[in-house]
Protein backbone atom coordinates (compact mmCIF):
# COMPACT_ATOMS: atom_id res chain seq x y z
CA UNK A 1 0.00 0.00 0.00
CA UNK A 2 1.36 3.32 -1.02
CA UNK A 3 1.51 6.04 1.65
CA UNK A 4 0.70 9.73 0.81
CA UNK A 5 2.75 12.49 2.53
CA UNK A 6 0.77 15.57 3.55
CA UNK A 7 2.42 18.88 2.52
CA UNK A 8 1.89 21.86 4.84
CA UNK A 9 1.94 25.22 2.99
CA UNK A 10 4.54 27.78 4.26
CA UNK A 11 6.00 31.30 3.48
CA UNK A 12 2.67 32.95 2.73
CA UNK A 13 3.21 35.51 5.51
CA UNK A 14 6.50 36.54 4.03
CA UNK A 15 4.96 37.08 0.64
CA UNK A 16 2.01 38.96 2.15
CA UNK A 17 4.22 41.21 4.21
CA UNK A 18 6.55 41.85 1.30
CA UNK A 19 3.65 42.95 -0.89
CA UNK A 20 2.05 45.01 1.86
CA UNK A 21 5.25 46.72 2.98
CA UNK A 22 6.04 47.61 -0.63
CA UNK A 23 2.69 49.35 -1.00
CA UNK A 24 3.01 51.10 2.37
CA UNK A 25 6.56 52.22 1.61
CA UNK A 26 5.51 53.54 -1.78
CA UNK A 27 2.66 55.41 -0.13
CA UNK A 28 4.94 56.81 2.60
CA UNK A 29 7.57 57.86 0.09
CA UNK A 30 4.90 59.53 -2.04
CA UNK A 31 3.57 61.33 1.03
CA UNK A 32 7.08 62.36 2.04
CA UNK A 33 7.83 63.62 -1.45
CA UNK A 34 4.50 65.45 -1.55
CA UNK A 35 5.32 67.05 1.79
CA UNK A 36 8.72 68.01 0.45
CA UNK A 37 7.14 69.60 -2.64
CA UNK A 38 4.53 71.53 -0.70
CA UNK A 39 7.05 72.40 1.99
CA UNK A 40 9.46 73.81 -0.60
CA UNK A 41 6.59 75.80 -2.11
CA UNK A 42 5.52 77.17 1.29
CA UNK A 43 9.09 77.93 2.36
CA UNK A 44 9.70 79.73 -0.94
CA UNK A 45 6.65 81.92 -0.42
CA UNK A 46 7.57 82.74 3.18
CA UNK A 47 11.21 83.43 2.37
CA UNK A 48 10.20 85.57 -0.62
CA UNK A 49 7.91 87.67 1.56
CA UNK A 50 10.60 88.02 4.21
CA UNK A 51 13.12 88.98 1.53
CA UNK A 52 10.83 91.63 0.04
CA UNK A 53 10.15 93.04 3.51
CA UNK A 54 13.90 93.15 4.11
CA UNK A 55 14.37 95.04 0.84
CA UNK A 56 11.75 97.62 1.86
CA UNK A 57 13.38 97.89 5.28
CA UNK A 58 16.46 99.26 3.51
CA UNK A 59 14.72 102.60 2.92
CA UNK A 60 16.95 105.65 2.74
CA UNK A 61 17.32 106.82 6.34
CA UNK A 62 18.17 110.46 5.64
CA UNK A 63 15.29 110.82 3.18
CA UNK A 64 12.89 109.51 5.81
CA UNK A 65 14.43 111.61 8.58
CA UNK A 66 14.25 114.92 6.73
CA UNK A 67 11.20 114.46 4.52
CA UNK A 68 9.22 111.53 5.96
CA UNK A 69 9.49 109.71 2.63
CA UNK A 70 10.11 105.98 2.34
CA UNK A 71 12.07 104.80 -0.70
CA UNK A 72 14.81 102.32 -1.56
CA UNK A 73 17.90 104.00 -2.95
CA UNK A 74 18.94 101.35 -5.46
CA UNK A 75 22.40 102.93 -5.71
CA UNK A 76 22.98 102.08 -2.03
CA UNK A 77 25.32 105.02 -1.58
CA UNK A 78 27.33 104.37 -4.73
CA UNK A 79 27.47 106.39 -7.94
CA UNK A 80 26.06 103.53 -10.02
CA UNK A 81 22.29 103.29 -9.93
CA UNK A 82 20.71 100.04 -11.04
CA UNK A 83 18.07 97.59 -9.86
CA UNK A 84 20.82 94.93 -10.14
CA UNK A 85 22.01 95.85 -6.67
CA UNK A 86 18.47 95.46 -5.29
CA UNK A 87 18.21 92.08 -7.00
CA UNK A 88 21.47 90.91 -5.44
CA UNK A 89 20.32 92.12 -2.02
CA UNK A 90 17.11 90.10 -2.37
CA UNK A 91 19.06 86.96 -3.36
CA UNK A 92 21.32 87.43 -0.35
CA UNK A 93 18.41 87.77 2.05
CA UNK A 94 16.55 84.79 0.60
CA UNK A 95 19.54 82.44 0.61
CA UNK A 96 20.37 83.46 4.15
CA UNK A 97 16.86 82.43 5.19
CA UNK A 98 16.98 79.22 3.15
CA UNK A 99 20.26 78.23 4.81
CA UNK A 100 20.60 76.24 8.07
CA UNK A 101 24.05 77.61 8.82
CA UNK A 102 22.84 79.54 11.83
CA UNK A 103 21.32 76.43 13.44
CA UNK A 104 23.34 74.97 16.34
CA UNK A 105 25.18 71.77 15.26
CA UNK A 106 23.20 71.77 12.05
CA UNK A 107 25.55 69.33 10.31
CA UNK A 108 25.26 66.76 13.11
CA UNK A 109 21.65 67.11 14.19
CA UNK A 110 19.81 68.22 11.10
CA UNK A 111 19.48 67.44 7.45
CA UNK A 112 18.16 70.03 5.05
CA UNK A 113 14.89 68.42 4.00
CA UNK A 114 14.24 71.05 1.32
CA UNK A 115 17.74 72.14 0.19
CA UNK A 116 16.45 75.19 -1.64
CA UNK A 117 18.52 78.02 -3.09
CA UNK A 118 17.53 81.22 -4.88
CA UNK A 119 19.41 81.31 -8.17
CA UNK A 120 18.19 84.38 -10.01
CA UNK A 121 16.21 87.53 -9.13
CA UNK A 122 14.88 90.08 -11.57
CA UNK A 123 13.07 93.38 -11.01
CA UNK A 124 10.22 93.09 -13.51
CA UNK A 125 8.52 96.34 -12.46
CA UNK A 126 9.62 99.42 -10.52
CA UNK A 127 8.26 102.85 -9.72
CA UNK A 128 10.82 105.59 -9.04
CA UNK A 129 10.01 108.77 -7.12
CA UNK A 130 10.51 110.83 -10.27
CA UNK A 131 8.19 108.80 -12.52
CA UNK A 132 5.23 110.43 -14.23
CA UNK A 133 6.89 113.87 -14.25
CA UNK A 134 7.06 113.64 -10.46
CA UNK A 135 3.55 112.22 -9.99
CA UNK A 136 4.93 109.44 -7.77
CA UNK A 137 6.76 112.00 -5.61
CA UNK A 138 3.55 114.03 -5.23
CA UNK A 139 1.62 110.91 -4.29
CA UNK A 140 3.99 109.77 -1.55
CA UNK A 141 4.19 113.35 -0.24
CA UNK A 142 0.39 113.54 -0.02
CA UNK A 143 0.30 110.17 1.74
CA UNK A 144 2.78 111.52 4.29
CA UNK A 145 0.64 114.52 5.26
CA UNK A 146 -2.95 113.87 4.20
CA UNK A 147 -4.27 112.96 7.65
CA UNK A 148 -2.96 116.16 9.24
CA UNK A 149 -4.45 118.75 6.86
CA UNK A 150 -7.96 120.05 7.49
CA UNK A 151 -10.38 120.47 4.62
CA UNK A 152 -11.17 123.99 5.91
CA UNK A 153 -7.81 125.19 4.60
CA UNK A 154 -8.81 124.14 1.10
CA UNK A 155 -12.00 126.22 1.27
CA UNK A 156 -10.15 129.25 2.63
CA UNK A 157 -7.53 129.05 -0.13
CA UNK A 158 -10.26 128.75 -2.74
CA UNK A 159 -11.95 131.89 -1.40
CA UNK A 160 -8.71 133.92 -1.39
CA UNK A 161 -7.80 132.73 -4.87
CA UNK A 162 -11.23 133.63 -6.18
CA UNK A 163 -10.90 137.19 -4.83
CA UNK A 164 -7.42 137.63 -6.31
CA UNK A 165 -8.41 136.28 -9.72
CA UNK A 166 -11.87 137.87 -9.97
CA UNK A 167 -10.50 141.33 -9.12
CA UNK A 168 -7.32 140.89 -11.11
CA UNK A 169 -5.13 141.85 -8.17
CA UNK A 170 -2.02 140.15 -9.54
CA UNK A 171 -2.48 141.46 -13.09
CA UNK A 172 -2.74 145.15 -12.25
CA UNK A 173 0.36 147.28 -12.80
CA UNK A 174 -0.21 150.05 -10.26
CA UNK A 175 3.42 151.19 -10.49
CA UNK A 176 3.09 151.54 -14.27
CA UNK A 177 -0.15 153.48 -13.92
CA UNK A 178 1.48 155.87 -11.48
CA UNK A 179 4.44 156.43 -13.80
CA UNK A 180 2.06 157.36 -16.60
CA UNK A 181 0.16 159.80 -14.37
CA UNK A 182 3.40 161.33 -13.07
CA UNK A 183 4.62 161.73 -16.65
CA UNK A 184 1.43 163.60 -17.55
CA UNK A 185 1.86 165.88 -14.52
CA UNK A 186 5.50 166.50 -15.39
CA UNK A 187 4.54 167.71 -18.85
CA UNK A 188 3.26 170.92 -17.23
CA UNK A 189 6.66 171.67 -15.69
CA UNK A 190 8.21 174.78 -17.34
CA UNK A 191 5.04 175.91 -19.09
CA UNK A 192 3.84 179.49 -18.80
CA UNK A 193 0.51 180.47 -17.32
CA UNK A 194 -1.86 183.03 -18.89
CA UNK A 195 -0.28 185.60 -16.57
CA UNK A 196 3.13 184.83 -18.05
CA UNK A 197 4.53 183.02 -15.03
CA UNK A 198 6.57 179.82 -15.39
CA UNK A 199 5.04 176.76 -13.80
CA UNK A 200 7.25 174.67 -11.53
CA UNK A 201 5.78 171.23 -10.75
CA UNK A 202 6.66 169.47 -7.52
CA UNK A 203 5.18 166.00 -7.41
CA UNK A 204 3.91 165.39 -3.83
CA UNK A 205 4.80 161.69 -4.08
CA UNK A 206 8.39 162.19 -5.28
CA UNK A 207 9.81 161.01 -1.93
CA UNK A 208 7.86 157.78 -2.20
CA UNK A 209 9.03 157.14 -5.75
CA UNK A 210 12.60 157.70 -4.69
CA UNK A 211 12.21 154.97 -2.09
CA UNK A 212 10.54 152.64 -4.61
CA UNK A 213 13.46 153.03 -7.01
CA UNK A 214 15.87 151.76 -4.36
CA UNK A 215 14.15 148.36 -4.51
CA UNK A 216 11.18 146.97 -2.66
CA UNK A 217 13.17 144.31 -0.84
CA UNK A 218 15.31 146.95 0.89
CA UNK A 219 12.18 148.75 2.06
CA UNK A 220 10.62 145.76 3.80
CA UNK A 221 13.56 143.98 5.42
CA UNK A 222 17.09 144.63 6.59
CA UNK A 223 19.74 143.68 4.06
CA UNK A 224 21.75 141.89 6.75
CA UNK A 225 18.81 139.53 7.30
CA UNK A 226 18.72 138.35 3.69
CA UNK A 227 20.52 135.15 2.72
CA UNK A 228 22.91 135.37 -0.21
CA UNK A 229 23.30 131.64 -0.71
CA UNK A 230 23.53 130.30 -4.25
CA UNK A 231 23.35 126.82 -5.78
CA UNK A 232 24.56 125.10 -8.94
CA UNK A 233 21.52 123.64 -10.70
CA UNK A 234 23.40 121.72 -13.38
CA UNK A 235 23.41 118.43 -11.46
CA UNK A 236 19.93 118.78 -9.95
CA UNK A 237 16.92 116.82 -11.07
CA UNK A 238 15.03 119.47 -13.05
CA UNK A 239 18.04 120.05 -15.31
CA UNK A 240 18.68 116.30 -15.67
CA UNK A 241 15.03 115.80 -16.55
CA UNK A 242 15.26 118.44 -19.28
CA UNK A 243 18.27 116.60 -20.69
CA UNK A 244 16.51 113.23 -20.44
CA UNK A 245 19.12 111.84 -18.05
CA UNK A 246 16.90 110.27 -15.40
CA UNK A 247 15.90 106.69 -14.62
CA UNK A 248 12.31 105.78 -15.45
CA UNK A 249 10.19 102.98 -14.03
CA UNK A 250 7.42 101.01 -15.68
CA UNK A 251 4.59 101.01 -13.14
CA UNK A 252 3.55 104.65 -12.68
CA UNK A 253 0.47 105.06 -10.45
CA UNK A 254 -2.57 106.93 -11.77
CA UNK A 255 -2.14 110.68 -12.24
CA UNK A 256 -4.27 113.58 -11.11
CA UNK A 257 -6.10 113.50 -14.44
CA UNK A 258 -8.15 110.63 -13.05
CA UNK A 259 -9.54 112.80 -10.27
CA UNK A 260 -12.56 115.04 -10.32
CA UNK A 261 -11.70 118.75 -10.36
CA UNK A 262 -12.26 119.17 -6.61
CA UNK A 263 -10.29 116.05 -5.78
CA UNK A 264 -7.42 117.18 -8.00
CA UNK A 265 -7.37 120.57 -6.28
CA UNK A 266 -7.38 118.86 -2.89
CA UNK A 267 -4.39 116.72 -3.88
CA UNK A 268 -2.53 119.84 -5.04
CA UNK A 269 -3.23 121.64 -1.78
CA UNK A 270 -2.10 118.64 0.28
CA UNK A 271 1.12 118.42 -1.74
CA UNK A 272 1.78 122.13 -1.23
CA UNK A 273 1.15 121.76 2.49
CA UNK A 274 3.75 119.02 2.51
CA UNK A 275 6.24 121.41 0.89
CA UNK A 276 5.46 124.19 3.36
CA UNK A 277 5.96 121.80 6.26
CA UNK A 278 9.24 120.22 5.17
CA UNK A 279 10.93 122.95 3.09
CA UNK A 280 12.53 126.11 4.46
CA UNK A 281 11.25 129.61 3.74
CA UNK A 282 11.82 133.18 4.87
CA UNK A 283 11.27 133.27 8.62
CA UNK A 284 11.67 129.49 8.93
CA UNK A 285 14.99 128.89 7.22
CA UNK A 286 16.75 125.52 7.07
CA UNK A 287 20.13 126.81 8.12
CA UNK A 288 22.06 123.66 7.17
CA UNK A 289 20.72 123.65 3.61
CA UNK A 290 22.35 125.01 0.45
CA UNK A 291 19.36 127.35 0.09
CA UNK A 292 17.52 128.95 3.00
CA UNK A 293 14.43 130.08 1.11
CA UNK A 294 13.50 126.77 -0.42
CA UNK A 295 9.77 127.34 -0.90
CA UNK A 296 10.57 130.64 -2.59
CA UNK A 297 12.93 128.71 -4.91
CA UNK A 298 10.13 126.28 -5.79
CA UNK A 299 7.93 129.22 -6.83
CA UNK A 300 10.46 131.58 -8.44
CA UNK A 301 13.13 129.15 -9.65
CA UNK A 302 16.25 131.34 -9.35
CA UNK A 303 19.57 129.87 -8.25
CA UNK A 304 20.05 132.17 -5.25
CA UNK A 305 18.10 133.16 -2.14
CA UNK A 306 18.15 136.90 -2.76
CA UNK A 307 16.47 136.74 -6.18
CA UNK A 308 13.94 134.17 -4.98
CA UNK A 309 12.91 136.29 -2.00
CA UNK A 310 12.84 139.40 -4.18
CA UNK A 311 10.52 137.63 -6.63
CA UNK A 312 8.08 136.70 -3.86
CA UNK A 313 8.16 140.16 -2.26
CA UNK A 314 7.48 141.80 -5.63
CA UNK A 315 4.50 139.50 -6.30
CA UNK A 316 3.04 140.14 -2.85
CA UNK A 317 3.57 143.85 -3.33
CA UNK A 318 1.67 143.81 -6.62
CA UNK A 319 -1.33 142.22 -4.90
CA UNK A 320 -1.17 144.49 -1.86
CA UNK A 321 -0.79 147.65 -3.96
CA UNK A 322 -3.75 146.69 -6.19
CA UNK A 323 -5.93 145.82 -3.19
CA UNK A 324 -5.02 149.03 -1.34
CA UNK A 325 -5.64 151.15 -4.42
CA UNK A 326 -9.02 149.49 -4.78
CA UNK A 327 -9.85 150.33 -1.17
CA UNK A 328 -8.79 153.99 -1.50
CA UNK A 329 -10.75 154.57 -4.70
CA UNK A 330 -13.78 152.97 -3.10
CA UNK A 331 -13.55 154.95 0.12
CA UNK A 332 -15.48 158.22 -0.24
CA UNK A 333 -13.74 159.75 2.77
CA UNK A 334 -10.16 158.99 1.74
CA UNK A 335 -10.80 159.74 -1.93
CA UNK A 336 -12.26 163.12 -0.93
CA UNK A 337 -9.13 163.89 1.13
CA UNK A 338 -6.91 163.11 -1.87
CA UNK A 339 -9.07 165.17 -4.24
CA UNK A 340 -9.12 168.21 -1.95
CA UNK A 341 -5.37 168.08 -1.47
CA UNK A 342 -4.82 167.58 -5.19
CA UNK A 343 -6.94 170.61 -6.07
CA UNK A 344 -5.15 172.71 -3.43
CA UNK A 345 -1.71 171.72 -4.75
CA UNK A 346 -2.78 172.36 -8.34
CA UNK A 347 -4.04 175.81 -7.40
CA UNK A 348 -0.81 176.56 -5.51
CA UNK A 349 1.21 175.57 -8.60
CA UNK A 350 -1.12 177.69 -10.76
CA UNK A 351 -2.25 174.76 -12.91
CA UNK A 352 -5.75 173.90 -11.64
CA UNK A 353 -6.31 171.60 -14.61
CA UNK A 354 -3.97 168.96 -13.11
CA UNK A 355 -5.94 168.72 -9.87
CA UNK A 356 -7.46 165.40 -10.95
CA UNK A 357 -4.06 163.99 -11.93
CA UNK A 358 -2.56 165.05 -8.61
CA UNK A 359 -5.43 163.40 -6.74
CA UNK A 360 -4.79 160.18 -8.69
CA UNK A 361 -1.07 160.17 -7.98
CA UNK A 362 -1.77 160.91 -4.29
CA UNK A 363 -4.05 157.88 -4.07
CA UNK A 364 -1.48 155.64 -5.76
CA UNK A 365 1.33 156.98 -3.56
CA UNK A 366 -0.82 156.45 -0.50
CA UNK A 367 -1.50 152.86 -1.58
CA UNK A 368 2.24 152.35 -2.11
CA UNK A 369 3.09 153.47 1.42
CA UNK A 370 0.40 151.23 2.90
CA UNK A 371 1.66 148.31 0.79
CA UNK A 372 5.20 148.71 2.12
CA UNK A 373 3.77 148.52 5.61
CA UNK A 374 1.74 145.44 4.70
CA UNK A 375 4.66 143.51 3.21
CA UNK A 376 6.96 144.38 6.09
CA UNK A 377 4.34 143.12 8.55
CA UNK A 378 3.94 139.92 6.54
CA UNK A 379 7.68 139.26 6.59
CA UNK A 380 7.64 139.84 10.34
CA UNK A 381 5.12 137.01 10.73
CA UNK A 382 1.97 139.13 11.04
CA UNK A 383 -1.28 138.75 9.09
CA UNK A 384 -2.88 141.38 6.87
CA UNK A 385 -6.47 141.26 5.54
CA UNK A 386 -6.58 140.63 1.81
CA UNK A 387 -9.03 143.51 1.36
CA UNK A 388 -8.66 146.44 3.76
CA UNK A 389 -11.43 148.25 5.66
CA UNK A 390 -11.44 151.52 7.59
CA UNK A 391 -10.62 149.53 10.73
CA UNK A 392 -7.58 147.81 9.21
CA UNK A 393 -6.07 150.75 7.30
CA UNK A 394 -2.75 151.87 8.73
CA UNK A 395 -1.43 155.08 7.10
CA UNK A 396 -2.78 158.58 7.00
CA UNK A 397 -2.07 160.59 3.84
CA UNK A 398 0.24 163.02 5.65
CA UNK A 399 2.53 160.21 6.82
CA UNK A 400 2.59 158.71 3.34
CA UNK A 401 3.56 162.00 1.69
CA UNK A 402 6.39 162.53 4.16
CA UNK A 403 7.80 159.15 3.13
CA UNK A 404 7.46 157.83 6.68
CA UNK A 405 7.43 154.13 5.90
CA UNK A 406 7.15 151.29 8.44
CA UNK A 407 9.33 151.56 11.48
CA UNK A 408 9.65 155.36 11.35
CA UNK A 409 6.19 156.51 12.36
CA UNK A 410 3.10 155.27 14.13
CA UNK A 411 1.01 158.28 13.18
CA UNK A 412 -2.52 157.52 12.03
CA UNK A 413 -2.08 153.85 12.72
CA UNK A 414 -5.38 152.27 13.61
CA UNK A 415 -4.22 148.70 14.11
CA UNK A 416 -6.41 145.62 14.17
CA UNK A 417 -6.37 142.03 15.32
CA UNK A 418 -8.60 140.99 12.43
CA UNK A 419 -7.73 137.65 10.83
CA UNK A 420 -6.06 137.87 7.46
CA UNK A 421 -3.42 136.35 5.23
CA UNK A 422 0.11 135.72 6.41
CA UNK A 423 3.30 135.37 4.40
CA UNK A 424 2.82 131.59 4.31
CA UNK A 425 -0.70 132.06 2.91
CA UNK A 426 0.68 134.08 0.01
CA UNK A 427 3.14 131.26 -0.65
CA UNK A 428 0.16 128.88 -0.74
CA UNK A 429 -1.58 131.06 -3.31
CA UNK A 430 1.53 131.38 -5.48
CA UNK A 431 2.06 127.61 -5.37
CA UNK A 432 -1.49 127.09 -6.61
CA UNK A 433 -0.90 129.56 -9.45
CA UNK A 434 2.36 127.86 -10.53
CA UNK A 435 2.58 125.10 -13.10
CA UNK A 436 2.48 121.87 -11.12
CA UNK A 437 5.34 120.26 -13.07
CA UNK A 438 7.67 123.15 -12.23
CA UNK A 439 6.66 123.05 -8.56
CA UNK A 440 7.29 119.30 -8.41
CA UNK A 441 10.64 119.37 -10.20
CA UNK A 442 12.01 122.22 -8.10
CA UNK A 443 10.76 120.57 -4.91
CA UNK A 444 12.66 117.44 -5.91
CA UNK A 445 15.70 119.64 -6.56
CA UNK A 446 15.48 120.85 -2.96
CA UNK A 447 15.20 117.31 -1.61
CA UNK A 448 18.24 116.22 -3.61
CA UNK A 449 20.39 119.15 -2.53
CA UNK A 450 19.45 118.67 1.13
CA UNK A 451 20.21 114.94 1.14
CA UNK A 452 23.48 115.48 -0.73
CA UNK A 453 24.48 117.90 1.99
CA UNK A 454 24.58 115.03 4.53
CA UNK A 455 27.51 112.61 5.11
CA UNK A 456 27.76 109.70 2.69
CA UNK A 457 25.12 111.00 0.26
CA UNK A 458 27.17 113.14 -2.12
CA UNK A 459 25.82 111.32 -5.20
CA UNK A 460 22.20 110.98 -4.04
CA UNK A 461 19.55 111.12 -6.79
CA UNK A 462 15.79 110.88 -6.48
CA UNK A 463 15.50 109.03 -9.78
CA UNK A 464 17.26 106.07 -8.15
CA UNK A 465 14.74 105.89 -5.30
CA UNK A 466 12.16 103.10 -5.66
CA UNK A 467 8.80 103.27 -3.89
CA UNK A 468 7.17 100.24 -5.49
CA UNK A 469 8.79 97.14 -6.95
CA UNK A 470 7.85 93.73 -8.35
CA UNK A 471 10.50 91.02 -8.19
CA UNK A 472 10.62 87.66 -9.95
CA UNK A 473 12.83 85.00 -8.34
CA UNK A 474 13.80 81.53 -9.57
CA UNK A 475 14.60 78.99 -6.87
CA UNK A 476 15.83 75.41 -7.19
CA UNK A 477 16.06 72.45 -4.85
CA UNK A 478 18.76 69.80 -5.07
CA UNK A 479 15.90 67.28 -5.01
CA UNK A 480 14.99 68.33 -8.52
CA UNK A 481 12.23 70.85 -7.91
CA UNK A 482 12.30 74.38 -9.32
CA UNK A 483 9.96 77.27 -8.64
CA UNK A 484 9.40 80.74 -9.99
CA UNK A 485 7.74 83.26 -7.71
CA UNK A 486 6.80 86.90 -8.13
CA UNK A 487 5.90 89.43 -5.47
CA UNK A 488 5.07 93.12 -5.64
CA UNK A 489 5.42 95.40 -2.65
CA UNK A 490 5.08 99.11 -2.17
CA UNK A 491 5.33 101.93 0.34
CA UNK A 492 2.30 103.63 -1.19
CA UNK A 493 -0.17 100.93 -2.23
CA UNK A 494 -1.60 97.59 -1.24
CA UNK A 495 0.50 94.44 -1.64
CA UNK A 496 -0.22 92.43 -4.76
CA UNK A 497 0.91 88.83 -4.45
CA UNK A 498 1.18 86.70 -7.57
CA UNK A 499 0.92 82.95 -7.08
CA UNK A 500 4.08 80.99 -7.68
CA UNK A 501 4.17 78.14 -10.20
CA UNK A 502 6.02 74.88 -9.65
CA UNK A 503 7.75 72.76 -12.29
Amino acid sequence: MTSVKKVTPGGYMTIYLALTVTVIMALCLALIEGCRYRGISLETECVMDIGMDSILAEYHRELQKQYNLFAIDCSYGTESASTKLTESHLLEYMNRNFSLEDVFLEKLLYRDFFAVQAEEAQAVKAAFLTDGEGEVFRRVAVDAIEDTVGIGLLQQLTDWLQVIESRGLEQQDIAGQKQQIDAQIQEYDGKETTEGKTVHIENPTAALEEKRNKGLLKLVTEEDNISSRRIETESLLETRMERGEINRGNMVPGTAENYEEWEALKQKVFFHEYLLRYLGRYGQEKQDSPLWYQTEYVIVGKDNDTDNLKGIVNRIFVIREAANTMYLTGSEEKRAIAELLGEALAAAMMVPEIGELLAATLILGWAFAESVYDVKELLAGEKIPLLKTDATWHYGLSSALQGELPGTSEEDASGSDSPGMGYEDYLRIFLLLCEEKSVTCRAMDVVEMDIRNTPGNRAFRLDTCIVEIAMNVKVKSKYGYSFEIERQKSYIGSLEAIENTGN
